[in-house]
């Protein structure tokens, strides 16, 4: 998979892929079509101790992209944007989401992305003054207190996502159900920051369950994550946030070389990850006083999670959640069909485990899961240690059962 360029796979490979081997590739990393299918799922996860996210993972065919996915090479998903009627359907998806998660999974959330619910050529215009009117401020101090609400984005490109995005906060609120709001392109994510933070003060009062998602392999993150903490601390909400590495690497930089503007990516791999790391610590030193927010960690890095843990054990963060319906704490997150190892030796330990649950049609689900594999290519290269892992487990039951015999 690694080789084709992106589309070869859903043109090319798919349509002649074995559905035996077709199928058993979605059994193992999708959750299933609709909730009837998704519910056993979540049963046996539950009995790991792990709770879900729900994602529905669906999307354009390559040759239904539109204006916004023909002119990105990205591995990570975007909408296509045909109409507003389409963003009302998507809206309708979202909405059944989060009532599905509140009805097979407690505790769990609903993932949603901002391109599925606008015009994302709107989204990169209003991002575009966000930044500017940033650049053009003295400090990071008038950034952090300026009303960005004011800029004539606000209304002009930005109205009908806000409009969409508040109603599915609206049922998240009602439900109790955590809702997450995914990180996409930079050229994105100036107007996608304001979005999900105007969501985090209407609804953040009681309990952190909007989450915001930061990308750390962005070198900006920290900064940006920075002045988000302190913004709700100053204004009275509760800070939620998801903190991964990152998934549009290759057109991040790609985009940078062909526009002529320095890459927004860390260097190096080592590098990201010590961002990565430093804006975990920042996370947890802002609970550690006791302080009621949502920290996720999404990431299968076994270094970076056993850093958490510890840190949450010197730091005296407790392992369950806590504050209003127990929607505040520290809580981690791999995918569906991954990384199982560390998820359920999680869930045994009592932290908060959540799997990712991509769900959907077969043949839309199925692009998505094969891009998402190749960009984490990573991910991938852990399985030969999942199954090393398994072969001594296997060896020393065998050696047990021998020496009892």
């Amino acid at each position: 998979v690694e080789r084709l360029k992106p589309g070869v796979v859903e043109k090319v490979a798919l349509p002649y892929a074995p559905k035996r081997l077709v199928r058993s590739f979605y059994n193992h990393f999708v959750a299933g079509e609709n909730e009837r299918e998704i519910a056993p799922v979540v049963a046996r996860l539950r009995k790991q101790g792990v709770r879900g996210i729900l994602d529905y993972a669906a999307e354009a065919k390559p040759s239904e992209a539109g204006r916004s996915l023909s002119r990105s090479s990205s591995l990570g998903r975007e909408y296509a944007y045909q109409s507003e009627r389409a963003c009302s359907m998507n809206t309708k998806v979202f909405l059944k989401a989060i009532d599905t998660v509140k009805s097979v999974t407690p505790q769990g959330f609903a993932a949603v992305k901002a391109t599925a619910l606008g015009d994302p050529a709107q989204l990169e215009r209003a991002s575009r003054d966000i930044a500017a009117a940033r650049r053009g401020m003295a400090d990071a101090a008038d950034a952090s207190s300026f009303d960005f609400r004011s800029l004539d984005c606000w209304e002009r490109d930005l109205k009908p996502i806000r409009k969409r995005l508040r109603l599915l906060a609206k049922r998240a609120f009602a439900l109790n159900v955590g809702l997450m709001v995914d990180a996409e392109h930079t050229f994105y994510q100036p107007a996608i920051d304001l979005l999900t933070v105007e969501l985090q003060r209407e609804f953040n009062w009681d309990a952190p369950l909007i989450l915001s998602t930061y990308q750390c392999y962005l070198k900006d993150s920290r900064a940006r994550l920075t002045e988000a903490m302190a913004l709700s601390q100053r204004e009275g909400w509760h800070f939620g946030t998801k903190l991964v590495r990152g998934a549009y690497m290759k057109l991040e930089r790609e985009r940078a070389q062909r526009m002529g503007y320095p890459s927004p990516i860390h260097d190096t791999y080592e590098d990201t990850s010590k961002n990565y790391d430093a804006c975990l610590d920042l996370v947890l030193q802002f609970m550690a006083p006791g302080r009621l927010a949502r920290l996720m960690v999404a990431t299968h890095n076994r270094s970076s999670i056993e850093h958490v843990v510890r840190s949450m054990e010197a730091l005296g963060i407790p392992r369950e959640g806590t504050g209003f319906a127990a929607r505040g704490g520290v809580s981690f997150a791999q995918l569906l069909g991954m990384a199982d190892n560390i998820t359920f030796t999680l869930g045994h330990e009592k932290f908060q485990a959540f799997k990712y649950l991509p769900y959907g049609p077969l043949d839309e689900v199925m692009p998505y899961l094969l891009r998402r594999a190749q960009e984490n290519s990573e991910m991938l290269a852990k399985v030969d240690e999942e199954r090393a892992l398994l072969m001594s487990e296997i060896a020393r039951r065998g050696k047990s059962l021998l020496m009892t015999a």
